[in-house]
């Protein structure tokens, strides 16, 4: 959407969530991001941001990372690392499905590769990591897709790549996006 982007520096978001857990309104931090200039950039600045979490604040409790799109190698060790899960939005159950949501993701690359580096060294015992578990989302009804496929692609990713838990959000419409005029999917 052509809207006006903002977004928090690590320092300010990191110190706004130590404040709210001080005050004691919230328990965790579950962080993800939308991509302002580019995926590798918003997500250093995510890892940033636990880090003086982690260190400067010394907040030891739990923390959610979302991986982004095209997150490298470095950037998902580094979140397993800092976070106590980590996961990655599939949103669609296949490559030719995903395609009907956004022509500039990869899923094989940015979206399936990211989430396999993370399963491979959640379930290394030899690695040092803190993220006990890897999870995914779908959004269910933008692509076509039927719940079969769906339901395919997460059993492969139960077995294959031991994920913890599987979303599921049903598609609702936004207005100025390509698919605003597709019908929303009932939950």
């Amino acid at each position: 959407r052509d809207v006006r982007r903002t977004a928090f520096t690590p320092d300010e978001l990191a110190g706004c969530f130590d404040r709210m857990q001080r005050a004691g309104l919230v328990d965790g931090l579950f962080l993800s991001s939308g991509i302002c200039h580019n995926a590798i950039r918003e997500m250093d600045r995510m890892i940033a941001t636990v880090e003086i979490v982690r260190a400067r604040h010394h907040f030891g409790g739990y923390v959610h990372l979302k991986l982004l799109p095209g997150a490298t190698t470095d950037q998902v060790e580094r979140a397993v690392q800092l976070g106590d899960r980590v996961s990655i939005n599939l949103e669609a159950p296949s490559a030719s499905r995903l395609e009907h949501l956004s022509a500039r993701k990869d899923f094989g690359a940015e979206l399936m590769s990211p989430l396999r580096i993370a399963s491979l060294l959640v379930h290394t015992p030899d690695k040092p990591t803190k993220a006990s578990s890897v999870t995914t989302q779908f959004v269910v009804g933008a692509a076509g897709e039927s719940d079969h496929e769906i339901l395919h692609t997460s059993s492969q990713l139960y077995q294959n790549l031991g994920l913890a838990r599987t979303y599921y959000s049903a598609f609702t419409p936004i207005p100025d996006t390509p698919l605003a005029q597709h019908d929303p999917t009932p939950p």
